[in-house]
């Protein structure tokens, strides 16, 4: 049922011939075999069945989130093709016994990467601590006729979707986030490097009262950054844990929150990018534990 799966599903996400880099942004929501959250709680056949998904995906970068470590992160990946850069946050918790949410980034193997200090300043840090959200883990990849690409994994605040800013605490601390990411997006464009922000932004940017997108680009400049994810449609079926019920809903997802931006430098104009979301069938949801987030996928 799964082979079955796969080759459907490769028929709608067959590279084109002229795609030199493909991009995926993916939540793998608490990938963990430490079993401390109903949400790892996983079998072989689940893993089987992630797998399966990014073997269809077969991005030549992705960025990911809510991972633990290598060990689980090879039951959905095949470490024999990608190279990983994890977030240098996962060496602050390395003796933790509880499940981690690490952002980073998985690589083919045979594209030049340098592993850059993480950013920082997107965990909200203070005087007293490096900050207790999650850094933007940033590497750098070469292409071959083209400017390098500087690109960041990002997981931010989670708790404001669609609020205003001043509406609650989660809102301030993603406005905070967003102001920290002008800052490095700023300084890209300063050194005239092409870049591309990829991951959980938390926030619907394609909404029209959306504030988020809004305060970026007047920081950064419109004509600065692109919304790669602009005009992709979203119809993610996923099943939910329910705390206060204790059981498992079944949701569809019909709003962006995983997003992908770049510098319009980073874009081949004679080719527009098409970004798509994989999306899991009702099947595959009801059968297996896969995850909250369907990937989302950019030919650069």
């Amino acid at each position: 049922m799964v082979v079955l799966a796969f080759a459907l599903l490769s028929l709608f996400f067959m590279r084109p011939a002229h795609a030199s880099l493909s991009i995926a942004t993916w939540n793998m929501e608490w990938l963990s075999d430490k079993n401390d959250m109903i949400q790892s709680k996983r079998t072989k056949d689940d893993y089987l069945m992630l797998r399966t998904v990014s073997s269809v995906i077969n991005a030549d970068l992705i960025a990911f989130q809510e991972v633990d470590s290598v060990d689980v992160l090879a039951k959905v990946l095949d470490i024999n093709e990608y190279n990983i850069y994890f977030s240098d946050r996962k060496a602050r918790f390395k003796r933790s016994r509880g499940s981690g949410q690490f952002t980073g980034w998985a690589v083919r193997k045979g594209i030049s990467v340098i592993d850059h200090p993480d950013y920082k300043p997107l965990g909200l840090p203070t005087f007293l601590s490096d900050g207790n959200l999650r850094y933007g883990a940033y590497i750098e990849v070469e292409r071959e006729g083209k400017p390098s690409l500087h690109l960041l994994s990002i997981h931010l605040k989670s708790g404001c979707f669609e609020t205003p800013v001043r509406r609650n605490n989660s809102c301030k601390k993603l406005d905070r986030q967003i102001e920290a990411l002008s800052v490095w997006i700023n300084t890209r464009t300063k050194l005239n490097e092409e870049f591309v922000v990829a991951g959980d932004f938390n926030h619907y940017l394609n909404d029209k009262n959306e504030w988020v997108w809004k305060a970026l680009i007047k920081k950064v400049g419109e004509e600065n950054v692109v919304n790669m994810t602009q005009n992709t449609k979203s119809k993610c079926k996923a099943r939910k844990y329910n705390y206060r019920t204790k059981r498992w809903e079944h949701v569809v997802y019909r709003k962006l929150i995983d997003h992908i931006i770049a510098s319009p430098g980073a874009i081949d104009v004679e080719i527009p990018p098409k970004t798509k979301q994989y999306q899991y069938s009702y099947h595959a949801v009801a059968t297996y534990r896969l995850t909250d987030h369907c990937p989302i996928l950019v030919e650069m």
